[in-house]
């Protein structure tokens, strides 16, 4: 796909009907799964969205996740109160909340661009699947989550996805784990850069997406959360392997999987496929249990992913795995004498109102060039119009694929051609 200097996706037809073939097996899988999609403003509310994104996280680590995120600013360079939306899980918990009744369960997705600013505060476009499933806290809702995450990738053709899985714990196991890591990162803050120090100890969650070798063993040493599991957060992981396992689903345990969001709880998990002999992480998710009570005021326990759509898009292509959608028949219609361009109209909506594509020529060709750009179109016919014909009340009509032609009366052009695509369905 291309991509402009500023991060902006243009797409062009030889990509967008990849898209389509994308978009409709996704949506398919999501429909068997009795989840509704909607669609979400590009424009946010920036104090909805800031409160969503810094929601349980300290000021230090607030102030970093924000710095992502892409406002819009007034004529005048004033700050305006929109911004382009960075991710969808905060809207639609807004949405629901205001909807939900006891004991509901709501299943929704969305698809669409995302923005965030990334390194030299670049704007960044990138395509995201959100899908939510809010109202339930229960094991089994996790389990089809992620179940559908795996799914999706493998209709898709990423039969190699394999599933990663970690839990964050819960509100009464987790304080022990940060208590010993902050103690952890200050003992051993000579092995960490700053920026990793400073993510870190505001939130030991946190991906700092750091490459330096030092700072990667340091934090691979630290404590894992796992060896501070409360005997319900044990158990309920401990399910959702049973489960996976059941389903025959490969999964690892990865218990240094870290997330950028504060909000998670318990189960956490991620998407991988090989790409170029690496691990590339393709979605990811985990449950959510308290984040709309801090943004909404009501609990809404919730567990989702995200898949990035382009990260999926390049590795189907790369793989060969977009399959054409089956082409539409199509005529060429041309005139070769002036004054024909109603005539040329009149057809091509009688053709339309009978599901078959046209494609009208805009200048006068010769027959032979009519027919190179009827080729060129993967047309199927070429209807020529000549003063002399229609004199005669009829037209030409040639087959490109046969190689034959012949004129038909001026009223049975239309069944002419339904004859015409039948003959070539079956031949």
């Amino acid at each position: 796909m291309l991509k402009s200097n500023l991060g902006i996706h243009q797409f062009m037809p030889d990509k967008v009907w990849k898209w389509k073939v994308l978009e409709q097996k996704v949506a398919h899988v999501l429909s068997l799964h009795d989840y509704q999609e909607i669609r979400l403003s590009v424009l946010q509310d920036y104090d909805v969205i800031h409160k969503g994104i810094t929601a349980l996280m300290q000021q230090e680590e607030a102030e970093h996740a924000t710095e992502g995120i892409v406002n819009l600013s007034r004529p005048n360079g004033d700050l305006s109160l929109l911004t382009l939306r960075p991710e969808g899980t905060i809207s639609v918990l807004h949405h629901t909340a205001q909807i939900i009744k006891d004991k509901d369960v709501h299943r929704f997705y969305y698809m669409g661009p995302m923005f965030r600013k990334e390194s030299g505060a670049t704007p960044n476009e990138f395509h995201q699947l959100g899908v939510e499933l809010l109202g339930s806290d229960s094991v089994i809702s996790e389990n089809e989550v992620i179940s559908l995450g795996i799914k999706i990738c493998q209709k898709l053709g990423l039969k190699d996805v394999r599933l990663h899985l970690n839990s964050f714990g819960c509100q009464d196991c987790r304080p022990a784990y940060v208590e010993d890591m902050k103690k952890y990162l200050e003992e051993y803050k000579d092995g960490l850069c700053t920026p990793c120090f400073t993510k870190l100890y505001t939130n030991p969650f946190a991906d700092t997406g750091c490459e330096d070798k030092t700072c990667r063993a340091t934090i691979m040493n630290g404590p894992r959360m796992l060896d501070y599991l409360c005997p319900k957060c044990r158990k309920n992981f401990n399910r959702v392997k049973n489960i996976q396992a059941n389903l025959a689903h490969e999964y690892s345990v990865n218990p240094r999987m870290f997330k950028n969001f504060a909000y998670y709880n318990e189960t956490v998990f991620d998407l991988v496929i090989k790409s170029g002999g690496k691990e590339l992480v393709i979605g990811g998710g985990g449950r959510y249990d308290f984040l709309s009570q801090m943004i909404t005021g009501k609990k809404i326990p919730a567990v989702g992913f995200y898949l990035n759509i382009d990260a999926i898009f390049d590795a189907l292509d790369r793989r060969g795995l977009f399959t054409p959608l089956d082409k539409s028949f199509s005529v060429y219609i041309a005139s070769q004498s002036e004054d024909l361009e109603m005539m040329m109209l009149q057809i091509a909506q009688e053709l339309h109102e009978n599901d078959i594509k046209t494609v009208l020529s805009t200048d006068k060709h010769s027959i032979d060039e009519d027919v190179t750009l009827a080729q060129k179109a993967l047309c199927e016919l070429l209807i020529v119009i000549r003063d002399e014909n229609v004199r005669e009340g009829k037209i030409l009509m040639r087959n490109i694929i046969k190689e034959h032609q012949d004129y038909i009366g001026l009223h049975e052009i239309t069944d002419a051609i339904l004859l015409a695509r039948k003959s070539l369905n079956n031949s």
